[in-house]
């Protein structure tokens, strides 16, 4: 069978089903429960979707400049048309991204991230770039790792955190190396949208391993300690 893992970075997989950023359900049912426009110059509409998760009903925001149409189903529920490429037709999106990252991982760091990518999908560079070293600052306090600036900062990061796969941190090292001839900390300039993505994208999968999957770990484990428990702690039957 086809690798179909692609679908689950996605927002809408097609008119009927998407990813949703609350639950992290993937493959859900959702509708569009609202749908709104507004001028965004003189001569440019900006077109607003409300999309509606069926699972857990919590609401999220898709901003398009393309008036998308919709298939009325009952009350104010609606189905997009078409159903391919819908993620391609949205520029912006609130929560950004299920990327809405694990609430495992320590509340600074996810506002950080949600603010960093929020700024990257309105292109602010320099305002994701801000956000992108602060994350690395605030993760080095968290995980009392050492260092003046971004460089040394991830080297400290390494040699503290074993179980973390060192090329993430190899990566982040090599896009500050490549994008940047400046000495001081001060004065960097910030990073291109590419270079952004893949240190966000890194950046989540440091926290999943430092954070989440441990957790994880510990609560099955607890779970099956308990349900060993329950099974010794009954009586064996009479014969």
């Amino acid at each position: 069978m086809p690798d179909m893992s692609y679908l689950d970075s996605k927002y809408f997989i097609d008119e009927y089903v998407f990813n949703c950023p609350f639950c992290n359900r993937r493959n859900v049912a959702y509708t569009v429960r609202h749908l709104d426009m507004f001028d965004w110059t003189e001569d440019k509409k900006c077109y607003i979707y409300l999309a509606e998760c069926q699972s857990c009903d919590k609401v999220s925001m898709h901003l398009t400049f393309e008036n998308i149409q919709t298939n009325p189903i009952s009350g104010y529920h609606r189905h997009f048309i078409i159903g391919e490429n819908l993620d391609e037709k949205f520029f912006y999106s609130v929560p950004t991204s299920f990327f809405s990252l694990d609430k495992r991982i320590p509340r600074v760091l996810r506002e950080l991230m949600t603010e960093a990518e929020g700024c990257l999908k309105s292109n602010f560079l320099t305002g994701a770039s801000v956000c992108a070293r602060k994350l690395v600052y605030e993760l080095a306090i968290l995980e009392g790792a050492e260092g003046t600036d971004y460089e040394s900062r991830l080297k400290s990061l390494k040699g503290k955190r074993p179980d973390v796969e060192p090329e993430y941190f190899d990566t982040l090292l090599t896009i500050q190396q490549v994008t940047s001839d400046k000495v001081h900390e001060l004065s960097y300039d910030g990073w291109h949208s590419r270079h952004l993505r893949v240190i966000l994208a890194t950046l989540t999968e440091i926290f999943n391993t430092m954070y989440v999957i441990p957790k994880l770990r510990a609560e099955k484990r607890q779970s099956i300690i308990k349900l060993k428990e329950e099974v010794l702690s009954q009586k064996k039957p009479q014969k």
